[in-house]
C-alpha cells in the first residue's frame, strides 16, 4: 500500500474525503461498465452542486450520531 497516497488523502476535509471514497469505490465495483460510469458521473454532479453552492452537505454526526 502506498503509504504517501494514504497520508494525502488522510489531509483532505473529511466530507471531500466522503466523496473520494465513493468515486475509489465506483472505479472497483463489479458492476457494468455503464453502471459504474453513471454512479461516477452521479457523484460528480453532486461535488458540483455542493461546490457552486446548490446543495448542502449534511452533518451526519449531527443527524444520527447526537439524536
Amino acid at each position: 500500500m502506498n503509504h504517501s497516497l494514504l497520508d494525502s488523502a488522510l489531509k483532505i476535509p473529511p466530507r471531500e474525503r466522503v466523496v473520494f471514497a465513493e468515486l475509489i469505490l465506483a472505479s472497483i465495483d463489479h458492476e457494468e461498465e455503464e453502471v459504474r460510469r453513471s454512479w461516477v458521473s452521479e457523484v460528480r454532479k453532486r461535488i458540483e452542486g455542493v461546490s457552486q453552492g446548490k446543495a448542502e452537505l449534511l452533518d451526519f454526526e449531527k443527524l444520527y450520531v447526537e439524536s
